[in-house]
């Protein structure tokens, strides 16, 4: 027969098995579990527990808190909580811990009651999460929403956070603040040209080279002149806000003067080259300054005007800067209205073009005729190139100009030529966005084909400076037009770098000497000189020279004794429209 066990042996039991289970739950976990009595001591330690804390278990259990913190960290972290959770509430809070030296660990701690069957709370259950991988998670999605990937400078959403920040602390002070609105010159162009993996390349060494500067900028003013306005994070440093704009903001400001000199600072940085997929780039930069609270009192309004100032530092040619003015506004809004305009006069071909004629010097014979677009506008009238080809040049819009002109040009040439006058050369202006555009060689091509204008008769003028942006690319398509017949002409020659190495270098036919050393020159003084040496220069070299701006017989006469080739000039023509040019013919 089976014996009758005690009942109160088989609950012991059971209770036994169920500690024994609970103890293995409690060590199995991952999470550091402790229970401590209301006198502070440790009655329970999970092996996680004491694995995080370095020590043993039995120098853990059955000791104070204090004594396995420190009265220190006891008094000021843990006491308050405990007490808040003997009081029967649930608490929480995270902190960061040196567990090992170097090693920062981030905790979440919970503290939870344990209630007896009165109600009281005899202990405190406290489970402690290791929440380091999800912090340092936190902060990669931070800095990324935070600074910008390719610079490594805060981003737009940081520096509006800092702007907005350092105009509450400047008013609050009753001080002023500069913010500088940086933009690239030219920086479409490199793209363009050497592509965007270069101009990220670019930006990477501006961004480099701004940041170094800072040391040298917190030197410039007194002390106290430029400050920290948010902790961690310094205001004195510039972002990238996007593309290739940058901004500063200097606050705390009591001297103009000293913006101002941070200004020349900053665009004295971009005097020397970038080195950039294996070759050196120049680079300038154009600024916009807007002061609070002249300026502005909001980010908004601060920023919009810096913006606006910096357009206008590039209307005054580009690396320079501008303060903001209220008259700038104005400049503004008549742009954004010409950029609109000449959108749709690119959409409805609102262009025309007039031709000037170009003369052979000794026979005075009709020989070519140079291009020249101008724009008819309902509004505006006839607007000449120099109001709209700096706009489009910006823009990015005279690519598709420039291949109207080409399309206009040859299309023009075709018809002269089938009506008998197929010795006239037909000369069109090239930009250097529009001859480093990647696909410029097809498109002539294409031209060329459609209007069955006679390759041999097209002359395509290209600046110096143009050309000398990259010489190895130039030579390249220069070749290439060549091989199609299409004579190539230096324009411009006398206002830029007027190497004589690239003039050996470069497949050139023609020489065109810029009319600032002809129209009004002094003929017996340095301008004459410099026509001799350009005219000897390119007879020894076969090139032909053709000489712009002649408006007098003097300067003809003065030409033609330096076997100076062709010339155009209100001499013998202004520039005319089609109509009025066949006349000439």
């Amino acid at each position: 027969m089976p014996l009758n066990k005690n009942p109160d042996d088989l609950d012991s039991k059971r209770l036994e098995q169920e500690l024994t289970l609970y103890k293995r739950m409690v060590n199995a976990s991952h999470d550091s579990i402790t229970l401590i009595d209301r006198n502070y001591i440790y009655q329970v330690a999970n092996n996680a527990y004491i694995d995080a804390r370095k020590m043993k278990g039995e120098e853990i259990l059955h000791h104070s808190v204090a004594a396995v913190w420190g009265n220190e960290v006891f008094n000021e972290l843990i006491k308050e909580k405990l007490n808040e959770c003997f009081k029967g509430k649930i608490v929480s809070h995270e902190s960061a811990y040196e567990f090992n030296k170097g090693e920062l660990n981030y905790i979440e701690t919970r503290y939870y009651p344990c209630f007896n069957s009165e109600g009281d709370t005899v202990y405190a259950v406290i489970v402690s999460h290791n929440i380091t991988e999800l912090k340092q998670s936190q902060e990669k999605i931070k800095h990324l929403a935070y600074y910008d990937s390719l610079t490594n400078l805060p981003s737009r959403l940081l520096f509006m956070d800092r702007l907005h920040h350092a105009i509450e602390i400047t008013k609050r002070d009753k001080k002023s603040m500069a913010l500088f609105f940086l933009d690239l010159d030219e920086f479409k162009k490199i793209n363009d040209t050497f592509g965007h993996n270069a101009g990220d390349e670019l930006l990477v060494g501006v961004a480099k080279r701004l940041q170094k500067s800072l040391r040298d900028i917190d030197t410039i003013g007194r002390p106290g002149e430029i400050i920290s306005i948010l902790y961690p994070l310094a205001s004195k440093h510039f972002s990238r806000i996007g593309g290739d704009e940058f901004t500063l903001i200097i606050p705390n400001l009591s001297d103009k003067k000293f913006s101002t000199t941070v200004a020349e600072r900053v665009i004295s940085l971009f005097k020397d080259p970038f080195q950039v997929a294996g070759r050196e780039m120049f680079i300038s930069t154009s600024i916009g300054v807007a002061l609070y609270p002249d300026n502005g009192k909001d980010v908004e309004t601060l920023l919009k005007n810096a913006d606006t100032a910096m357009y206008n530092a590039k209307g005054q040619g580009k690396n320079t800067f501008q303060y903001y003015s209220s008259s700038m506004n104005v400049q503004a809004l008549e742009r954004i209205n010409l950029e609109n305009k000449l959108r749709y006069a690119i959409k409805n071909e609102e262009f025309l073009l007039y031709y000037q004629p170009q003369y052979d010097i000794n026979t005075r014979q009709l020989v070519g005729v140079e291009a020249l677009i101008r724009w008819k506008n309902l509004e505006m009238g006839l607007v000449p190139p120099g109001d709209f080809i700096p706009l489009a040049e910006e823009t990015g819009m005279i690519i598709p100009i420039g291949e109207w002109v080409m399309r206009s040009a040859c299309r023009q040439g075709k018809i002269w030529h089938d009506r008998g006058f197929g010795n006239l050369h037909i000369c069109v202006n090239f930009s250097m966005r529009q001859f480093f555009d990647i696909n410029i060689v097809d498109k002539i091509k294409s031209v060329i084909e459609t209007t069955q204008c006679d390759p041999n008769r097209l002359e395509l003028e290209i600046t110096e400076s143009a050309m000398m942006h990259d010489t190895d690319r130039a030579i390249h398509i220069l070749n290439e037009l060549k091989e199609m017949g299409i004579k190539i002409s230096l324009d411009d020659f006398g206002t830029g770098y007027s190497s004589l190495t690239y003039l050996k270098k470069f497949p050139i036919d023609t020489l065109k000497i810029d009319q600032s050393f002809v129209r009004n020159a002094d003929l017996k003084g340095y301008d004459g000189a410099i026509i001799s040496a350009i005219t000897a220069m390119c007879n020894q070299l076969r090139i032909k020279v053709v000489a712009e701006g002649v408006e007098t017989e003097e300067s003809l006469n003065f030409l033609k004794k330096r076997y100076c080739h062709v010339a155009q000039g209100f001499f013998f023509s202004r520039p005319l429209p089609v109509e009025e040019f066949e006349k000439l013919l």
